[in-house]
């Protein structure tokens, strides 16, 4: 059955991404109720519980607890709001006394958070008033109000970011499945100590029974009008069949809830005091008539003990005959209707005139619900469409759920009436992919009376329920024939965060999608789906949408004159974010299905201020061997040692520097991971040790499913240590399909599963590795062929009983943590581990890549901003497959893709099984030589992306960067995402245009040197460019000096001892700087020097000046600097320079060249570890 596994997966890929697969918010239940709080309405509402607050002695943190407005007999929230490090604001929200623990993704074993750099403030002022807590620390204030339940964080007097500020805050406590009233007319309770006998009870063998499940089996009946219950008399038979009633199991199985039957019983009530009476005659006088829910509430005082309020037509009436106190015995809440039905008046509204491709959804629509602006939610007759008014849009809108912004047509009108709108009906063609207006369409309104209520109306007004009414999709789902058992019912839990003042926000990485945000709420230009957040394996992923792809960082951070501001959503649960303007600035809205609220607020002068606060609550960017700087050969697959060994000699023959060679699936037996095929790779070690003796490495591919083969030593271990990922019975391994055919998933969130599987890398248990051999993870989201969307059931369960739900997205990050481990352990060196699925804390524990792109201009383009905003969401050590995965590349469109993927922090070529080889020499010249070019490019740059790196290591700063995060003053940059920063000193415009041979640049403040011409460019402007096929345009900033190294080596390794150019690229006031971290490349915990360089007018012409400015341990460099370029000079040039050493009483004279305007000093003889100073005259 293999080859059906491959050729199924080799099918996905040929006709891009098929979205049937993948989910969108209108088809998760938890997004759809969510989301539904937009457009005016609100959530439930919190307020702060006066006497819960409590403020620690330190003054470092508040806490107090919220209740619900409209449900206050739920359980109270706890609340903690920390004050840490950096004026950073921690609020963390969850639940008291919960039916089920809850997962909090801030736990230890999820290894997201690094305690040793979350430290509390030094200082805080916290003051305490009536209505609200204001706490004072550094430059911010934090001011939490009481009710509604809101926070605003400020900095310098000026708001940052707002926590619910809208009142989309839901949270929804666990529930007992059965305590559930979704209607006045169908719950009824029966048990032992209040259930009666129910009148025409039937006979003979369906009478009464030993056991619950006889009566079942017994009673055919009960599928159509009755259940079984528990006898109120004790005995022997203690269970007997009752007419009318339909069996809802109880929680504590110690007694059934019944379920009302609505043909024949609808309107009897089952009470304790009024059983099957007509319910006139509980009415009590003095509590009926009053125009408001929350009047009869207040008035009623025997409501709480036997009474319930129902809505009779325009009043609410109390009526007895119904318990709606929660009890430890599992009392349920009830509603009842009267003993007939009444007829309501109610408005119907009936579409009428298209006859185009939409004919089939004109009919009549009725009122289902209302918005809080009283407008009306009208559902058709027969099928689930609908009728409702958008404010925000400003049009009545017919679609396929008012929750979701899908609209099939719409009128343009604020009337609060569809009949009184004026304008004409558009609806949307889907041929044609535009909307077109109809005039014969209209709408038509009246009242008609029909039987039974309408429903309930959302309101702010307190429930008389503990819980929301039941909805679909809470107890369970499908979706692609897979079955959601939702044993624990729904969880989800959702906030919104404005970002005060900001125009644009950035992140939530991985989207193939611009680098700022989009609006989601189906504005002109924008998505009508949020942005998800759910770990995926989607194959050729299209372009410009906000759907999830194989990573997810819930971050989001904002820039603008008032600043920066981030907010960090810690939940590892599928998410979606929808992004809107609001009135003071754009607004995140966070829907995760599970979890707990964990929500840090970030604030800064700048972008950078914010990313370093991310970088200390997550993690820095593990400093990277240097080798895995340099340019990576992959394919799937190499296909032997002989392969292996052509396509090395291929790049020493031609001249080409590389570093890596990868193994794909295929080098395995029978894709069991950890083993090799004995005959396409019978000697593994020597095949490394050939790559070794030339300087290089190799990486091979190890997945985290496992082949179900009793003859594989991994399975065996697994089933018998019980490492697996179990099913939703708990009680056996979950078993799904993948490359190997029948696999299962070992379990990360096991510490057992963790140090075994570091175990593996071990040279005597990974036979045939060697101290070379690296490793890549694939597959990781995880990757389940006959899954739900391609993944793992949610129902599964991890170590502890937790399910997969809750920690999806921390699935892949736990198994890169588990390699990374493994490689510690197996040598001293620092490990390479290449991912595809991530989280929040990802970048500790390697680099990733943005999975099966394709070979098209529109992937190259899009790689950008895509690798943009995987280093403003904190995970710097990112890169795209070069040439892309699917499809083959012309020699243009390779050559522009090498050209760029030269400056992606991870660089590194990859293609397909049935792709053309395209390794870098095949396709003759002058392609070679210009792919060499582009290679080459990368290895100059070396010493300045080494160093780029380490201030990612610590400072948490990206190597690849937006313009805005280093020209944050500059507004027309905030979107800007077809050029970048490599580092603070290199700008790169990509030519992602078949065909184009000119470029258009934004060249930012200052000044700019051209890469080869050292032409001249000032700031502030855009310029058209040349862009000759050999080129793409790159500039050296000015006022800045870059180090690099010039000579043409095979790798990395044999550059080591190679000396150091400087290019002094000057600004406008004849001076500049830079930087250089030097170690020795590899070791976990290396001594390490940096230096500074200066260069600057000095008493009679300018001076160089080297200097160390930190330093560990005692290490040293024999390097020298065998050039320096100084560009831009102006006024009179020098001709002569002399070097001085440090503690040396002599000077050497140097060489100085002067061309044009480009003075050059030849083999000055610095040492780049110590400290000298060049005078240059």
């Amino acid at each position: 059955m293999l080859w059906l596994v491959v050729s199924l997966y080799g099918l996905w890929g040929v006709d891009a991404v098929d979205r049937n697969k993948f989910k969108t918010c209108s088809q998760a239940s938890f997004c759809k109720r969510n989301r539904f709080l937009q457009d005016g309405r609100q959530g439930p509402g919190y307020s702060v519980l006066a006497d819960s607050l409590n403020v620690d002695s330190a003054g470092r943190c508040v806490k107090f607890k919220l209740t619900n407005i409209k449900y206050p007999a739920q359980d109270l929230l706890p609340v903690v709001v920390s004050f840490l490090n950096d004026e950073t604001v921690r609020v963390q929200v969850t639940e008291e006394n919960p039916l089920h623990p809850r997962w909090e993704a801030s736990t230890p074993s999820a290894d997201v958070l690094v305690p040793s750099t979350i430290l509390p403030m030094d200082k805080v002022d916290i003051n305490a008033g009536d209505e609200s807590v204001v706490a004072t620390f550094g430059k911010s204030e934090a001011v939490i109000f009481f009710e509604p339940f809101s926070i605003k964080l400020r900095r310098e007097g000026k708001p940052m970011l707002s926590v619910n500020d809208l009142g989309l805050m839901n949270f929804e406590v666990y529930r007992p499945k059965d305590v559930i009233a979704s209607s006045c007319q169908n719950i009824v309770f029966s048990g032992p100590e209040n259930g009666k006998y129910l009148k025409d009870c039937p006979t003979g063998g369906c009478l009464t029974f030993a056991t619950l499940q006889e009566g079942l089996d017994s009673c055919k009946s009960i599928s159509d009008c009755g259940g079984i219950v528990m006898r109120p008399e004790n005995g022997d038979l203690p269970y007997e069949m009752r007419k009318g009633t339909q069996l809802q199991q109880s929680p504590t199985q110690e007694q059934s809830y019944v379920k009302q039957c609505q043909d024949e019983c609808k309107f009897t009530a089952f009470s304790p005091s009024k059983d099957g009476k007509t319910l006139s005659e509980c009415l009590e006088e003095n509590c009926k008539g009053y125009t408001s829910l929350s009047g009869a509430q207040k008035m009623c005082a025997s409501l709480k003990s036997c009474g319930g309020i129902v809505k009779e037509g325009d009043s609410y009436n109390l009526r007895r005959g119904t318990l709606l106190t929660d009890s430890a015995e599992s009392v349920a809440y009830l509603r009842v209707c009267s003993e007939e039905e009444p007829k309501r008046k109610v408005v119907a509204v009936k579409i009428i005139g298209h006859t185009g491709i939409h004919s089939f959804r004109m009919g009549t629509y009725r009122l289902v619900d209302t918005l809080d602006s009283g407008r009306g939610i009208f559902k058709h007759d027969a099928e689930s469409y609908y009728l409702y008014h958008s404010e925000s849009d400003g049009a009545w809108a017919l679609g396929p759920n008012p929750r979701d912004s899908n609209v099939w047509m719409y009128l343009k009108s604020d009337s609060a009436s569809p009949n009184e709108a004026n304008g004409e009906w558009s609806y949307y063609d889907g041929d044609s992919g535009s909307w077109i207006k109809d005039t014969a369409m209209r709408a038509e309104v009246e009242e008609e009376e029909i039987e039974g209520m309408q429903g309930d109306i959302p309101n702010s007004e307190p429930s008389l329920a503990k819980y929301p009414p039941t909805e679909d999709g809470m107890w369970e789902e499908s979706f692609g024939g897979h079955q959601d058992s939702k044993p624990r019912g729904p969880a989800a839990v959702a906030l919104d965060v404005t970002y005060d003042g900001a125009e644009y926000v950035y992140g939530l990485a991985e989207h193939a999608s611009p680098m700022a945000l989009k609006n989601t709420l189906g504005s002109s230009g924008a998505y009508t789906d949020p942005y998800r957040l759910y770990n995926l394996d989607v194959f050729e992923y299209e372009l410009d949408e906000p759907m999830a792809l194989y990573g997810a960082i819930p971050l989001i951070t904002a820039h603008s004159a008032r600043g920066s501001a981030s907010a960090f959503w810690l939940n590892s649960a599928e998410t979606y974010i929808d992004v809107k303007d609001g009135d003071t600035g754009r607004v995140s809205h966070w829907i995760s299905e599970s979890g707990t609220i964990d929500l840090f607020l970030m604030v800064g002068s700048g972008p950078k201020d914010v990313i370093r606060e991310y970088a200390k609550l997550t993690g820095f960017q593990a400093l990277p061997q240097e080798f895995s700087l340099g340019y990576h050969q992959c394919r799937w697959n190499y296909k032997d040692e002989a392969d292996v060994k052509a396509v090395d000699a291929g790049f020493d023959e031609h001249d080409i520097p590389y570093d890596t060679l990868w193994l794909d699936i295929e080098h395995t037996d029978g894709k069991k991971y950890f083993t090799w095929d004995s005959s396409l790779f019978p000697d593994p070690i020597t095949m490394q040790n050939n790559l070794k003796a030339k300087g290089r490495k190799m990486v091979t591919i190890i997945d985290p499913h496992i082949k179900r083969d009793s003859g594989y030593h991994v399975h065996r271990d697994a089933e018998a240590q019980k490492l697996y990922v179990r099913d939703a019975s708990g009680n056996k391994p979950y078993e799904g399909w993948c490359w190997p055919g029948s696999v299962s998933y070992l379990d990360f969130f096991n510490p057992d599963t963790l140090e075994y599987w570091a175990d593996k890398f071990s040279f005597d248990q990974y036979k045939g590795s060697t101290d070379i051999l690296y490793t890549w993870n694939d597959m990781n989201e995880p990757s389940v062929f006959n899954g739900p969307e391609v993944t793992m059931k949610k129902d599964a369960l991890h170590w502890g009983d937790v399910e997969h739900r809750d920690v999806h997205n921390l699935y892949g990050m736990q198994v890169a943590k588990g390699t990374w481990h493994g490689q510690t352990k197996r040598l001293s060196k620092r490990p390479f581990v290449l991912t595809r699925s991530f989280f929040a804390g990802s970048q500790r524990f390697g680099a990733m890549w943005t999975g099966d792109n394709k070979a098209d201009w529109g992937h190259l383009r899009d790689s950008v901003p895509m690798l943009l905003s995987m280093g403003i969401s904190g995970f710097p050590f990112a890169g795209a497959d070069v040439g892309g995965f699917f499809g083959d590349p012309d020699t243009e469109l390779l050559l522009r893709w090498y050209q760029v993927g030269a400056f992606y922090p991870f660089f590194r070529g990859h293609g397909h099984i049935d792709t053309k080889r395209r390794e870098p020499w095949l396709f003759g010249e002058p392609w070679t030589s210009m792919y060499r070019d582009a290679i080459r490019t990368r290895y100059r740059l070396l010493p300045y992306v080494y160093t780029l790196f380490y201030e990612a290591n610590t400072e948490g700063v990206p190597v690849m960067r937006p313009l805005f995060m280093e020209f944050p003053d500059d507004e027309s940059v905030l979107t800007k995402d077809d050029e970048f920063m490599l580092g603070d000193k290199i700008l790169v415009k990509p030519v992602t245009e078949k065909g184009a041979t000119t470029a258009s640049v934004y060249f930012p403040d200052g000044v700019w040197y051209d890469w080869q011409t050292f032409r001249k460019f000032e700031g502030g402007r855009t310029v058209t460019v040349k862009a000759p096929l050999e080129k793409i345009p790159i500039y050296f900033r000015g006022g800045a000096i870059t180090v690099t190294k010039e000579r043409a080596r095979r790798n990395s390794v044999l550059m080591k001892k190679d000396p150091y150019t400087l290019y002094i690229t000057v600004d406008d006031k004849n001076s500049a700087s830079g930087s250089l971290y030097l170690d020795d490349g590899e070791s976990l915990d290396s001594s390490y020097i940096t230096m500074e360089f200066k260069f600057g007018a000095d008493d009679d012409g300018y001076k160089i000046a080297g200097s160390i400015s930190s330093k560990k341990g005692d290490i040293q460099f024999a390097n020298k600097i065998e050039r320096v370029v100084i560009v831009g000079l102006s006024g009179n040039l020098p001709t002569g320079a002399v070097l001085i050493e440090k503690g040396s009483l002599d000077s050497t004279l140097v060489e100085v060249d002067n061309f044009g305007d480009i003075v050059t000093l030849r083999k000055p003889g610095a040492s780049i570890d110590s400290e000298w100073v060049i005078k240059l005259t």
